[in-house]
């Protein structure tokens, strides 16, 4: 899986920028499709944001969320995307029986 993260407005620290790696490497085990993971986290005065974009059979899931503290924003980010990951398996496997 490719991964990019991008920091806007905010210098990245390497345990925030450990803690994206953990939760993307989790994103794993739910699909093996997934192409590539974009995180964009941007602080805006008081508000941190963080958009986590996945690309998995063909489909673009996205996860955003919005907090007083980055590291809420990158646990509920990444919990939104989890939870597209998971309806879509039962989607795709609804669709295909017998595989």
């Amino acid at each position: 899986m490719r991964m990019e993260i991008t920091a806007r407005h905010f210098e990245l620290s390497d345990p925030l920028k450990q803690l994206v790696d953990k939760k993307a490497q989790k994103l794993e085990r739910f699909d093996e499709c997934i192409v590539d993971c974009q995180v964009v986290m941007s602080v805006e005065k008081h508000r941190k944001v963080v958009e986590v974009l996945v690309n998995a059979h063909g489909h673009v899931l996205r996860g955003i969320h919005e907090s007083h503290d980055m590291y809420l924003s990158v646990d509920g980010a990444f919990e939104k995307v989890e939870a597209r990951l998971k309806r879509l398996g039962n989607r795709l496997k609804d669709h295909r029986p017998g595989q």
